[in-house]
């Protein structure tokens, strides 16, 4: 989803394709990027301003310098904690190196294969900490799934972007008013259940809604079926140990 408060953040990649991928989904969300190549040049951008950057993306599998040098050179230096650094690898897999990330200071892992509206669910839980912390703690994931509401007599057709256990976000063409309370009809991935729970807007971002993917309207669910609620607490379950998101909530 698009934020409106827009950060820093600074990608290190040696690919120029997944870079221009990476900057692409980024701006489009409303963020400021910008780039280093290997972990020289990175040290380079974060030695002239450390303080400007809100989020550092760091891949792993870097020539001369790798991600675990750069970590190992932050902490070195005195930096650890001044940013959240979200590593990007393409060969392994969370578990398999989780801890030992942490223990150099990373702040969360993803794999090159996410989709657009993974990307930034990941982005945006370090970039706004404070929104996650709101409440009681409950466990996001994103997808990405077709979805049919119903406000009054009107149906129409949207996309769910992520959901947990209380509530979805929708993206939309239709203008939707805070408030508004909608009948939702969806299936998670891999599933033929219908789900219908009832749900009311919380939240929008109604001014970008029709311009990018990634804006819409934040929905807190109202009512819904037992069965339905663990059938999507199941899926919630399995997604966050398959994209690894069980270890940075723990």
């Amino acid at each position: 989803m698009i934020t409106k408060d827009s950060k820093n953040i600074l990608i290190a990649d040696d690919s120029v394709f997944f870079r221009t991928k990476l900057s692409d989904i980024l701006v489009e969300a409303g963020h400021k990027v910008r780039f280093a190549k290997d972990g020289r040049e990175l040290i380079n951008e974060i030695k002239i301003d450390a303080n400007g950057i809100d989020l550092l993306m760091l891949d792993l599998q870097m020539p001369d310098l790798d991600g675990f040098g750069v970590l190992q050179w932050i902490a070195e230096a005195g930096l650890r904690g001044a940013f959240p650094v979200l590593v990007i690898t393409g060969v392994y897999e969370p578990g398999e190196i989780m801890e030992r990330l942490r223990s150099l200071g990373a702040s969360g892992l993803m794999t090159k294969g996410l989709t657009p509206e993974q990307i930034i669910f990941r982005v945006n839980r370090l970039l706004f900490p404070e929104k996650t912390a709101q409440g009681q703690p409950r466990m996001r994931v994103p997808i990405s799934i077709p979805v049919d509401f119903t406000l009054g007599d009107m149906t129409r057709t949207g996309f769910l972007l992520n959901i947990s256990e209380t509530g979805t976000f929708l993206h939309t063409k239709a203008e939707l008013l805070t408030g508004s309370l909608l009948r939702l009809r969806f299936c998670l991935p891999d599933s033929e259940t219908v789900l219908d729970p009832k749900a009311i807007v919380k939240w929008s971002t109604t001014d970008v809604a029709k311009k990018t993917l990634f804006g819409g309207y934040g929905l807190m669910f109202t009512s819904i079926e037992a069965d339905d609620l663990e059938h999507i607490k199941s899926f919630i379950s399995g997604e966050a140990k398959r994209l690894g998101l069980e270890e940075e909530h723990s």
